[in-house]
C-alpha cells in the first residue's frame, strides 16, 4: 500500500496552528513505518513545485481539498490537519480486506 501526501512548503491558510505539510508527511511515514512496518511506502510531492500536475494537485490548487492531502493507494483518506486514527482506520480496513481467511 502507497500512502502519498500532497503539500507544500508554506502551511495552508485554511489550517493555521497544523504542522507543515513536510512536517505531517515526516510524522506519517515514522509512526505508520513502525506500526505497519513494510506494509506501506511513503510518497511526498510539493504540489507547487512539481513539474507534472495531476488531478489531485489541481483540485488543491482549486481549493476542492486543503492541504496535506494524504492518500491511501490514490483515495483521498485526510486533508487539512490530519488525523492519524482516519488514517490508521483506513489501513486496518484495507489489511483486513486482503487478509486470507
Amino acid at each position: 500500500m502507497e500512502i502519498k501526501v500532497y503539500g507544500a512548503a508554506q502551511t495552508c491558510p485554511s489550517c493555521v496552528g497544523a504542522p507543515s505539510s513536510e512536517e505531517t508527511y515526516s510524522w506519517l511515514q515514522a509512526v505508520l513505518g513502525r506500526k505497519y512496518e513494510t506494509a506501506l511506502t511513503f510518497e511526498y510531492v510539493d504540489f507547487e513545485a512539481a513539474t507534472i500536475e495531476d488531478d489531485w494537485i489541481l483540485a488543491i490548487k482549486d481549493d476542492v481539498y486543503f492541504y496535506p492531502l494524504v492518500l491511501l493507494d490514490g483515495e483521498m483518506i485526510d486533508e487539512g490537519y490530519v488525523q492519524l486514527k482516519k488514517i490508521t482506520q483506513a489501513i486496518d480496513t484495507r489489511l483486513e480486506k486482503t487478509a486470507p481467511e
